[in-house]
């Protein structure tokens, strides 16, 4: 079975997704992971532009692995573990950048669809539901408000030992959520059918519970 969960940055996505999947006994696929382990690899190669012929070359050498290790996600690029590396602030900045290339997607894209079709997983994204696993039994869209958003990124980057102003992560997201829903190939949307949840003002634990009942009630 495939449960997507899909929608902004900092809504919630991977923290309720792991929690569901537990509760299910399920994978937790984070979608979000690889396009960072990319990103994280580009970065410790020193190739920072995804238009250079070098960047060029290096993509068509990588090979991504997925490991789940003590039930945890780790992701690994040319047999290098980046799971440490995903949440930093300069591969939050630079992943959009990456993302979007054809040659990431398509490598990304394979990697996640042979995983997914032969689990049972919970897998969030920004265009899981929508583009890349559009036939999943359960779809989700988890919303919430901007300045709730960016209060889970500040303290996620605290619990990471960096600094960053309330207003700057703020700035960052609002600038995230327009790239990413003005994209030109899978924008972030609704997709067709999925079950939408403001997450705002519930606990992870409301949020959870209500996937979960809505799944238990369907199967």
């Amino acid at each position: 079975m495939i449960i997507t969960i899909d929608g902004p940055a900092g809504s919630g996505k991977s923290t309720v997704a792991e929690a569901l999947a537990k509760k299910l006994g399920f994978y937790h696929f984070n979608s979000g992971s690889l396009y960072r382990a990319i990103t994280a690899h580009f970065i410790s190669n020193n190739i920072f532009d995804p238009s250079t012929p070098l960047f060029e070359n290096q993509i068509l050498k990588c090979n991504i692995q997925i490991k789940f290790l003590k039930n945890i996600q780790h992701v690994f690029v040319n047999n290098i573990d980046y799971t440490k590396m995903l949440r930093s602030l300069q591969v939050s900045e630079l992943c959009p950048i990456f993302s979007v290339n054809t040659h990431v997607r398509n490598l990304i894209d394979k990697c996640q669809k042979e995983f997914c079709l032969k689990n049972n997983v919970v897998i969030d994204g920004r265009d899981i539901g929508s583009f890349v696993l559009p036939n999943a039994e359960f779809k989700f869209y988890l919303d919430c408000e901007i300045d709730e958003r960016a209060k889970r990124r500040l303290n996620e980057l605290k619990a990471n030992g960096e600094i960053v102003p309330f207003k700057e992560i703020k700035t960052k997201i609002l600038a995230r959520d327009e790239f990413d829903k003005n994209k030109e190939h899978a924008p972030l949307v609704i997709p067709k059918n999925a079950t939408i949840i403001d997450s705002t003002h519930l606990t992870i634990e409301q949020v959870v519970d209500q996937m979960y009942q809505i799944i238990i009630n369907k199967k």
